[in-house]
């Protein structure tokens, strides 16, 4: 087990250069060969989560140790469960999840916890029961970026809507918490068409194209005064840009949030959706494994330090990790991975991604 190797006493010297020879020796007992990551995605066959399986892969491959990344058929969070307490009989080292619902997931990470394996979260920064949650950057800021490019199309009147995919989604919710916290302090006369009750303040599409684009049309018939969508799943800008096609309300209502080059390339050409948010999943997997690795070595990342390549050049992005302790008590760590996708830079986009496989 990672927790239960035995350090050699460091020899009596200055506290600073007992500390350093310490972490010498530990990593020096570890054989990164040894460590086996799984990564357990919300579902399987997922282009998005496909990208996220190749970073990880790469740095499994550039510092010698194995991962494998796998996935329920559907988004079922007992499916993701049984498949962690799969993986810690296996005796797995680290074992993670993207989670359709965290609740279904904390007592078993407490489990594999308890037996000295390893514990991360992605998408999923209100755990307790994990070593670290790894995000791309601050939901927060993701939140508040989303709501200021709407209403630089919009303007600082009239009435929004935000999705989610499900009321569980912990980083689709603290996207829209933030953007609603922001447009209370900042926008008064920028009114959620939806209220302010909490749940209800918000609409759910369960990351399904057709139910974002029935709920966005009875909502734009219901609150004639709306005037901007919002989304967190990528879902949803895929539907905003075909209801604003059919309903004739092009530079009427507009539309920004969650997206990729592939996924509203076409409606940002047309003037449907006017920006999508997004981070480069091949970098979070990459530094999902180079954290995962540190931790696994003796030698944790600290606030400030980088993901490194193993030529010691930062992966973009992660040059300087944060870290904050969330209301449970887990660790999240996060970069400054916020990109966004725009008709100045889509073609750019397009040729990244179609190294992914996209």
């Amino acid at each position: 087990s990672v927790f239960s190797f035995a350090c050699q006493a460091a020899p009596a010297a200055e506290e600073t250069m007992a500390e350093e020879t310490m972490a010498e020796e530990t990593m020096a007992e570890m054989d990164v060969s040894d460590l086996e990551i799984v990564y357990i995605v919300k579902v399987d066959g997922i282009v998005w989560f496909d990208t996220e399986r190749a970073g990880l892969d790469t740095c499994a491959a550039d510092y010698g140790f194995k991962a494998t990344t796998v996935g329920p058929p559907t988004a079922d969070p007992a499916l993701q469960a049984q498949m962690v307490e799969d993986y810690i009989a296996a005796g797995a080292d680290a074992i993670g999840v993207c989670p359709n619902d965290p609740g279904a997931i904390e007592p078993v990470f407490k489990k594999a916890m308890d037996q000295g394996i390893i514990t991360f979260a992605h998408e999923g920064s209100s755990f307790k029961n994990v070593n670290f949650d790894i995000e791309a950057m601050s939901n927060q800021v993701f939140g508040e970026t989303i709501f200021e490019r709407g209403v630089s199309d919009s303007g600082d009147t009239g009435e929004y809507i935000w999705s989610v995919g499900w009321l569980t989604s912990v980083s689709h919710n603290e996207w829209v918490d933030a953007g609603i916290a922001l447009q209370q302090s900042k926008y008064p006369d920028k009114i959620n068409a939806m209220g302010y009750d909490e749940g209800a303040d918000r609409f759910e599409e369960q990351e399904d194209t057709t139910i974002a684009h029935d709920k966005m049309v009875e909502l734009l018939k219901t609150y004639p005064d709306i005037n901007q969508m919002f989304g967190s799943p990528m879902t949803t800008m895929v539907a905003a840009g075909l209801v604003v096609e059919e309903m004739n309300l092009k530079d009427k209502v507009f539309a920004c949030g969650t997206g990729l080059p592939i996924t509203v390339g076409e409606h940002l050409k047309n003037g449907y959706v006017q920006e999508g948010f997004f981070w480069d999943p091949w970098g979070v997997g990459y530094a999902m494994g180079y954290i995962i690795m540190k931790e696994y070595m003796g030698d944790p990342v600290q606030p400030g330090d980088a993901v490194l390549k193993p030529d010691g050049t930062p992966l973009k992005r992660y040059e300087k990790l944060d870290m904050v302790t969330n209301d449970a008590g887990g660790l999240v760590i996060f970069g400054q991975g916020l990109e966004r996708v725009n008709l100045d830079n889509l073609e750019e986009w397009d040729e990244i991604f179609k190294t992914y496989g996209f």
